[in-house]
Order: structure tokens, then C-alpha cells, then sequence
């Protein structure tokens, strides 16, 4: 029998095991290739985000320029910022004058407002303003008195109760001017009945002919 050592056999557990073996390197054409790849995407990404931004930027320009373009201003028309109201009539009366009254002329708001020309409809007498003269312009939230004087120039036609006599005016602005009339109530009225039948009595007419 002969005898000697033979190879060992790897017991339970005992199993050999290699060395890794180092991972081959990548070629360097590859490497090269990665890197070209990378820098051409971050610059595709740079460019998207800039054509986004432009995109948002011309749009919001687009939107801006196609807004609805704002009206221009246009004031009210002087009536309807203008008042006329009738103080009273004045005493004594002015010579020459069959009657004299005070108005008060107020705008409420808006450009000032030009009173050009008081006058009345009445072809039998006349209407002026006796101080201050016109043209008078009254600004925004601005008050004036102005004193009226009628003057009867023909008695036989003239309106003694004309119900609700009216003041004729022209206003204007810087953007129009306006024909309007006020009716400046019943105690003018009444005022100026009272004047006329006193500078033109009743009397007067007796015998004087109708105009053909």
C-alpha cells in the first residue's frame, strides 16, 4: 500500500473563490462620445428654455398690444354740470330797467364753464347781464352772482304772465359749447309780472291798435 498526500479537496463551505478581474475601461472614442452627448443636450435644454421664454414673452407682448384700448375722456356737457337759480329781484331797480333780479351760477364739477350770453325769448324786451359782464367762467365747485336787468322795449306786446319764462345761455368748455335754456321757477315768474304790469300797465293798451 502505498502511501502519499493527494490534492485536498475543498471541504463544505471551503469553496474557492477568484479575484474579480478590473473592469475593462471604456474606450476612449466612448468617453469622448458621453461627453458630446451631455453638452449637446444641456444646450438643447438652454435653447428650449429660451424659445419657451421668448414664446411667453411674445405672447404676453400680443396680449398687451391687442387689449382693449382705453376710452377717451369726454366730459359731461355744461348743462348738466351748470346751474342757474333765482335769488330775488333787486331793489330799488336800475333805471332804465323794468325789472332787476339775481342769479346764482354754480359748476358742479368737470372743466369750468363759460356762461357766454344770457338772454330772453321774448321779441318785447331784453335780457343783460349787468355785473359782472359776460362772458363770466366758473370753475369746478365755484359759485357768482350775477345781476340781470330786463328792459321793456315794447309795451304792447309785451308778456305781462307768460306762465314759466325761461333764460336762454349759451355755455362752453374746452370741448363744446352748448344752447340751453332754464326755467328759473315760480317766483320768477311771479317777480316778473309784477314788474312788467307795473312798467307796462294794462292801461297803456287801451286804444292802441292790434298789429295787422
Amino acid at each position: 500500500m502505498s502511501g502519499g498526500i493527494g490534492p485536498i479537496e475543498p471541504g463544505e463551505g471551503t469553496e474557492a473563490h477568484e479575484s474579480p478581474r478590473p473592469a475593462p475601461r471604456t474606450p476612449r472614442w466612448l468617453r469622448w462620445a458621453g461627453r458630446a452627448y451631455e453638452g449637446h443636450r444641456r444646450a438643447v435644454l438652454a435653447a428650449t428654455a429660451l424659445i419657451c421664454a421668448s414664446g411667453v414673452a411674445a405672447g404676453g407682448a400680443a396680449l398687451y398690444a391687442a387689449r382693449p384700448r382705453p376710452a377717451p375722456y369726454t366730459p359731461p356737457a355744461p348743462s348738466q354740470v351748470f346751474s342757474l337759480t333765482y335769488l330775488g329781484p333787486v331793489d330799488p331797480v336800475p333805471a332804465g330797467s323794468a325789472f332787476a333780479f339775481t342769479v346764482r351760477v354754480r359748476t358742479a364739477s368737470g372743466p369750468p364753464v363759460t356762461l357766454e350770453r344770457l338772454s330772453q325769448s321774448s321779441g318785447a324786451m331784453t335780457a343783460e347781464v349787468d355785473g359782472p359782464p359776460l362772458p363770466a367762467t366758473v370753475a369746478a365747485g365755484e359759485v357768482r352772482d350775477l345781476v340781470v336787468r330786463i328792459r321793456v322795449t315794447d309795451c304792447v306786446h309785451v308778456a305781462r304772465n307768460s306762465g314759466l319764462p325761461f333764460l336762454e345761455v349759451t355755455l362752453s368748455n374746452k370741448f363744446q359749447k352748448e344752447e340751453h335754456s332754464y326755467i328759473p321757477g315760480d317766483r320768477y315768474a311771479g317777480d316778473l309780472s309784477v314788474a312788467l304790469t307795473r312798467a307796462c300797465p294794462e292801461s297803456r293798451d287801451a286804444g292802441t291798435p292790434s298789429p295787422s
